[in-house]
């Protein structure tokens, strides 16, 4: 295969990648690819991978089990974070979703003890917008967050997000004693039903 064609199928990936709304394998850039070896694919991922690396790019390239996707540098995320899909999320569904992700997995009835009756609307429009997803579990609904949720703001796992988000109310403060007397989860109940 001569250099142009390499040029060629390496912006192919390059495109690919960029438009995918989820990692793509090897086997569906091989496809894209007319069927291509894996081995040459991998060939492709890695020289995309050593051009993302330039300290000059706002993009890199991540491969986490066989999967790749572009993603905007973790850097650069909170400049450009408005731009993305989803900025119009309003507040207190943003809240809602923070308390999901925090206890993730977490019952539809413990965010709705935390967050207040809205977080019944605030989990329908997150599960609508595929942040969130809910399987029913007895009288109740268990929540996870979804590979969208991680990939939308820049994450590789949900320990990354609890890392940055301490300030979270988790849901066995909202159960205890002590956390009722005090005033900040309160606080936080409260915003969620005027929310």
């Amino acid at each position: 295969m001569d250099d142009a064609d390499r040029g060629n199928d390496l912006a192919v990936v390059e495109a690919a990648l960029f438009l995918a709304t989820h990692p793509l394998t090897r086997r569906a850039l091989a496809k894209i690819l007319d069927n291509v070896p894996l081995a040459y694919v991998d060939r492709l991922l890695d020289d995309l991978q050593e051009i993302y690396a330039d300290s000059a790019r706002g993009i890199e390239l991540r491969i986490e089990d066989g999967r790749a996707m572009l993603r905007v540098k973790s850097a650069y995320v909170e400049r450009v974070a408005h731009l993305a899909p989803q900025q119009d999320i309003p507040q207190p569904v943003l809240r809602t979703l923070a308390v999901i992700a925090y206890n993730h997995p977490v019952t539809q009835a413990d965010v709705v003890r935390v967050r207040g009756n809205k977080a019944y609307e605030h989990i329908k429009e997150l599960e609508e917008r595929g942040l969130v997803r809910g399987e029913e579990q007895g009288r109740t609904v268990l929540l996870s967050v979804t590979e969208d949720f991680l990939r939308h703001f820049g994450l590789s796992t949900i320990d990354e997000f609890r890392f940055h988000a301490a300030d979270v109310p988790s849901v066995q403060e909202a159960q205890s004693p002590e956390a009722a007397a005090s005033g900040p989860l309160e606080q936080e109940v409260g915003d969620g039903q005027d929310s």
